[in-house]
């Protein structure tokens, strides 16, 4: 992970960046202070065209997601849920899966592009404060939805999938956790 300019330690809490965005496909995160610093960077830097469009898009201020999208796995939220929603998710690029720390797409995020080929990475590698505490994700692409592990030992490993076309996932905490609770803070690792 490298923010400001140098490498960083993802235990460190990320020394003050609120966004993590992979730009390689060797698993290399750019880290940022804001959405606009991050969509500058990726609108040239971005490891794919699509991605690099889908900054310049987010840059330009172009919507994001088709208005008929309806969230996913969750019961129907009030116009102002959906309202305070729109305004969470919507720095999520075209192409790109994000996943948040809390609920309703706030804290920190993490967003990784989409490849020709599907990808897995481990939520430890990133900060000790997203291996089991992602709360919040958006698929903002057409096609191939996501997968989120959780590792258990002794037990085999529930997943979950995240369907693609743009779909919302505002709170893991309403989707129900194979062994009981839910889905909130359990990730250790995403396939996408």
């Amino acid at each position: 992970m490298f923010y400001e300019g140098r490498k960083i330690d993802p235990a460190s809490d990320w020394q003050g960046a609120n966004v993590c965005v992979e730009v390689s496909e060797d698993g290399t995160m750019q880290c940022f202070d804001s959405d606009t610093e991050s969509n500058k960077f990726l609108a040239a830097h971005a490891p794919t065209a699509q991605a690099r469009a889908g900054a310049r898009q987010a840059l330009a201020g172009v919507e994001q997601v088709r208005p008929a999208v309806a969230e996913q796995a969750v019961s129907a939220p009030s116009a102002t849920a959906k309202t305070a929603a729109v305004k969470g998710y919507s720095p999520c690029p075209s192409s790109y899966v994000c996943l948040w720390q809390d609920a309703d797409y706030a804290g920190r995020r993490l967003q990784w592009p989409t490849y020709s080929e599907s990808k897995t990475r481990h939520l430890d590698q990133y900060s000790p404060s997203f291996q089991d505490k992602a709360s919040s994700a958006f698929v903002n692409r057409p096609q191939r939805g996501v997968e989120v592990y959780d590792f258990r030992t002794g037990l085999p490993d529930p997943h979950l999938f995240l369907g693609a076309g743009y779909s919302l996932y505002p709170s893991f905490k309403k989707i129900d956790y194979t062994y009981g609770g839910s889905w909130n803070d359990r990730a250790d690792a995403i396939k996408f």
